[in-house]
């Protein structure tokens, strides 16, 4: 049995220590640069950018769906960039998404019905962001709240996740409404 000193820090706990806010203040410069980026032009840069910080904080924080979730939209905005064809803008983050289905299902973590939302909403806000389609975006970045704000229970750095995707979801909204 291995005894864990009196200070550990493990992913349930709050935010306790200095790090804690230092890795969680990145996490949100990263969420500003991400949303910056959905005023601009060329976007994909900011949303690298904003998802690398946002993949920091995640990976401090130990929270694995949000790992994956940065490094698939790292992904889909990196082939955008290096300027691969639409085929594979599609493809990467669908297959990416349909691997960590089957990781939690392999690892017998799909039991609930949040992750498989969660999941859904990865693939679609990759694809929304990937082809600017509002109502893509919107579906996912709500699916992808409604999961983060489950997560937030027991894990309160997905508060960040929570909060980005609910901007974005009414962001895409706003635009939906106003064309």
């Amino acid at each position: 049995m291995i005894l864990l000193p009196k200070g550990f820090i493990y992913v349930g706990d709050h935010l306790n220590s200095k790090w804690d806010y230092f890795f969680l203040l990145i996490g949100i410069i990263g969420a500003f640069i991400t949303l910056f980026g959905l005023s601009q032009s060329p976007a994909q840069i900011y949303y690298v950018i904003g998802s690398s910080l946002l993949l920091i904080t995640s990976i401090y924080f130990r929270l694995f769906f949000f790992i994956f979730l940065e490094i698939i939209l790292i992904t889909g905005h990196g082939v955008i960039l290096l300027g691969i064809s639409s085929v594979l803008q599609l493809a990467f983050p669908i297959l990416l998404c349909f691997q960590l289905l089957v990781f939690y299902y392999l690892s017998g973590q799909l039991n609930n019905i949040y992750l498989l939302i969660g999941i859904t909403g990865i693939a679609l806000l990759s694809v929304g962001f990937a082809h600017e389609n509002q109502w893509i975006f919107f579906f996912g970045s709500t699916a992808i709240a409604a999961y983060a704000f489950y997560n937030s229970r027991n894990y309160p750095a997905s508060l960040l996740w929570a909060v980005l995707n609910t901007l974005f979801a009414i962001i895409a909204v706003i635009t939906i409404c106003t064309y």
